[in-house]
């Protein structure tokens, strides 16, 4: 069954958690979790490590289906529809919800192809010159046009990381995603690239929801709208289980928090 879309307000809800815990296996992972993501609007996930930030991230488009042993209790909506519901395809999924890693990860073709591999798979573009014009619609959306323009038949490896992660994002956009998810877009970059990639996000979330993991509080009092703190606890036998501490605007989150925990984080006593 295919994923459907339908028109909403900038203020609507596009992702929902409600209470899901995560589990590998007979390990518990992440428990309880509820949240709305908004529209149009970029999402931060910070927390020390080991809470569940990139787990929950890559559930939102069923990324973890691909890892041995997981288990989803619970339901995340997207548009209203339960995307664990067994008539859904995660392919379909993952067409609308799309994904940014950690490392840039071009893939062994040129920056062209890049581009276009996710358009022919799909069939987005009928002709050479609608991919033409895709190619380079989606690498101006990534503010990457101008520096490749002239050597599209180079390989995406011959960028620096920096343009690389930018050529991800451009890769990602290409196919109409609603919903761009981020994990850890900058953690391998230089302070330069850093600062390049959080300028285009703030232009993406003129056309897509943005949710980004960052360790980089920094970082998320930059360019987050919205705000999330996770933290972990041990459960019985030791084993440490991440869980939603508080989800705020950011700007409640970094100045004036309602919770402890959150403050000693923000405020860099611990993590």
């Amino acid at each position: 069954m295919e994923v459907k879309t339908k028109k909403v307000n900038q203020t609507e809800t596009v992702l929902q958690a409600e209470n899901i815990n995560i589990y590998y296996g007979d390990f518990q992972a992440v428990r309880g979790v509820s949240l709305n993501i908004p529209k149009q609007r970029v999402t931060a996930f910070i927390g020390p490590s080991g809470c569940g930030k990139s787990t929950i991230l890559r559930s939102f488009n069923r990324l973890n289906d691909l890892v041995n042993g997981f288990r989803l209790e619970g339901k995340i909506y997207y548009q209203g529809q339960n995307l664990y519901d067994a008539k859904i395809d995660p392919v379909e999924v993952r067409r609308k919800i799309g994904m940014v890693f950690q490392k840039p990860n071009p893939f062994p073709k040129s920056i062209y192809d890049n581009i276009a591999y996710g358009a022919r798979v799909n069939g987005i573009a009928k002709s050479k010159e609608e991919m033409d014009a895709l190619v380079e619609r989606s690498l101006r959306q990534a503010v990457l046009w101008d520096e490749v323009k002239d050597k599209l038949k180079q390989s995406g490896f011959s960028l620096s990381g920096g343009q690389q992660q930018r050529l991800c994002i451009a890769r990602t956009v290409a196919i109409n995603p609603d919903v761009v998810l981020m994990d850890e877009p900058c953690a391998s970059l230089d302070p330069i690239s850093t600062l390049s990639i959080e300028e285009l996000i703030n232009e993406l979330k003129e056309n897509y929801t943005i949710v980004i993991v960052t360790h980089n509080m920094q970082q998320a009092s930059r360019v987050a709208d919205m705000t999330a703190f996770f933290n972990a606890k041990a459960a019985e036998g030791g084993k440490r289980f991440g869980y939603l501490v508080e989800y705020d605007k950011t700007e409640t989150i970094f100045q004036c928090p309602q919770e402890e925990d959150t403050q000693r984080y923000v405020s860099g006593r611990f993590g």
